[in-house]
């Protein structure tokens, strides 16, 4: 399912810039409309198979959440979840950041992390995105380490993004 390389998709060209983007803040923030960040959840969750075969669902018997929307102009146009172990209070507390974007503190360079190189998803069955009633056309994820401890970061694009680009 994951891939390394982007797929063809249907989306506007300008979209591929914004998919491989380090930080979707600064790729969505530079398009030129009002951006901001939706908390649909943040505390406990289960396993989520977009990370199947990124995290280790036997680390953790608990798990814990971030869903957001990130919009422009007050429509969304990507669906995030960061998922991590329970246990890992470092992320926990970096992940309680309400409606900041989590960029703004993954990429300000203050913090010791290792990122895995992104993986590419076409998401052809029925994907739930907890929180949103709408579907996401392709998912790019990548995996951050702290201090040994494991971030999943699932970026699904939502059709509305081709209305920006």
């Amino acid at each position: 399912m994951w891939q390394d390389k982007l797929p063809e998709h249907n989306l506007p060209a300008g979209a591929d810039g914004i998919m491989q983007a380090q930080s979707l803040t600064v790729a969505l923030r530079s398009l030129g409309h009002a951006f901001s960040v939706r908390l649909l959840h943040l505390g406990s969750s289960g396993f989520d198979d977009l990370f199947s075969d990124g995290l280790d669902k036997n680390e953790a018997s608990e798990w814990f959440a971030r869903d957001v929307l990130l919009c422009l102009d007050d429509t969304p146009v990507v669906w995030a979840r960061s998922l991590c172990a329970a246990s890992a209070s470092e992320w926990r507390n970096l992940l309680d950041c309400g409606t900041r974007p989590l960029g703004e503190r993954l990429f300000d360079g203050s913090l010791p992390l290792i990122r895995s190189p992104f993986e590419y998803a076409f998401l052809k069955d029925a994907c739930v995105l907890s929180g949103f009633d709408g579907e996401a056309v392709l998912a790019r994820r990548s995996l951050f380490d702290w201090h040994g401890k494991k971030l999943g970061l699932a970026e699904c694009f939502l059709p509305n993004l081709k209305n920006f680009v």
